[in-house]
């Protein structure tokens, strides 16, 4: 067997042990091992009331993220987790995420403590009240905050935001946010378009929408990384110009009437 397409699946939630799965929470780790525990004590705050899962995907974290993750399930009906060995990629990782659920709403947020998890309920009351395809979380729109994020990564972030908005079929405020929810029925809209690469999931379901989006933002504050340590580098920004490049590409084609 091939081990880039090996995907480890654990067995670890018991279905029959909860009502309905309204909401899924998608969530990629690379060694996250020390944020595992205070990320599920803020989503269960969070999302009391609420019949929700969470799904790590994991890319064979050396830092034993996934045992962590595992150890807790064994008592934790609401965690999954899915270990993928020889693949890494944020975007990949959360689509692998989605794959394994049916809940009728996802969610998608990093492990790293830096989305704040308390806005999750704001973002999923909006989007099952108002007729809308996807809720993300701003960090620009007023109420909003990019925190202490360092200069390099809010001068790309703002730089991104920019080029990003020439390829989103909607007005949005944060194009590069990773915190979002969003109806599955609108994710099987675009599945089968997205390029699936870099750290910019957002980017590529807005840009892979043959229609414009309904969407609505939740303004929330970035916050500072504690422990472990930031996946942005030289690869995922290049990977990043990647999906521009293809993304416009495909729009100028679509515009001139040539499609696959």
């Amino acid at each position: 067997m091939n081990s880039q397409h090996v995907v480890q699946a654990d067995a670890s939630l018991a279905h029959s042990s909860l009502s309905s799965i309204e909401l899924s929470v998608v969530i990629p780790t690379y060694n996250e091992r020390a944020n595992i525990l205070p990320l599920l004590a803020g989503l269960a705050r969070a999302l009391e009331g609420v019949e929700w899962e969470v799904i790590f995907v994991d890319d064979n974290s050396p830092d034993g993220t996934a045992e962590r993750i595992r150890d807790v399930a064994l008592s934790n009906p609401r965690v999954r987790i899915l270990t993928r060995i020889g693949r890494r990629g944020l975007s990949s990782a959360c689509i692998q995420g989605t794959l394994a659920t049916s809940s009728p709403y996802i969610a998608v947020m990093d492990a790293d403590l830096q989305h704040d998890e308390s806005a999750l309920m704001s973002m999923f009351e909006r989007i099952k009240s108002e007729d809308l395809d996807i809720v993300v979380g701003s960090r620009i729109m007023p109420g909003g905050s990019m925190g202490e994020l360092s200069r390099r990564r809010a001068l790309l972030s703002a730089a991104g935001s920019r080029i990003s908005r020439l390829v989103c079929h909607c007005d949005i405020s944060d194009p590069m946010s990773g915190f979002f929810v969003l109806r599955r029925d609108f994710w099987q809209e675009v599945i089968h378009r997205l390029t699936g690469k870099g750290f910019k999931l957002l980017l590529d379901v807005l840009a892979s929408s043959s229609r414009r989006v309904r969407l609505a933002e939740v303004p929330y504050r970035f916050r500072q990384r504690q422990w472990g340590e930031s996946k942005l580098d030289l690869r995922v920004e290049l990977a990043y110009v990647y999906l521009l490049a293809d993304k416009l590409v495909g729009t100028k084609l679509s515009k001139l009437g040539i499609t696959e």
